[in-house]
């Protein structure tokens, strides 16, 4: 009887192994799926902080070139404020002088009239002093 007994269980336990290697074959298949796919993954994540780190980079250099960039505008646009107060200043100058010219062209037509006049007096006066 202690053998009968001890044979149903070594069958027992032959199928229960059966199964259980069933079982453990068919679950590694999976593992080693999620394994592979874990390790693509965290090929991916690598590959993805590299670029974001370059990215980072790039984005910080031109947040510095944004910088230098605002500071040269604000340099010409101080520079473009002073040539436009001299600009204004040239004109206004340029005004006066003009006027000055009419104010001048004016004075020499009279200066030229006032000669006419004189050097036509003078023949006259040197005629009259011939005769």
């Amino acid at each position: 009887m202690i053998q009968g007994q001890f044979k149903q269980l070594l069958a027992r336990y032959d199928r229960v192994r059966a199964k259980l290697a069933k079982f453990v074959g068919s679950s590694t298949g999976p593992l080693d799926r999620q394994v592979v796919d874990i390790q693509n993954l965290e090929h991916q994540l690598n590959d993805a902080s590299v670029k974001s780190r370059e990215q980072q980079h790039k984005s910080e250099q031109l947040v510095d070139n944004i910088a230098a960039l605002t500071s040269q505008k604000a340099d010409v646009d101080k520079q473009v404020a002073v040539l436009s107060q001299a600009l204004e200043a040239t004109k206004t100058d340029m005004i006066a002088a003009q006027n000055r010219v009419g104010v001048l062209f004016d004075e020499n037509k009279m200066i030229l009239q006032e000669k006419a006049v004189i050097q036509g007096q003078f023949k006259q006066l040197q005629e009259s002093l011939s005769r």
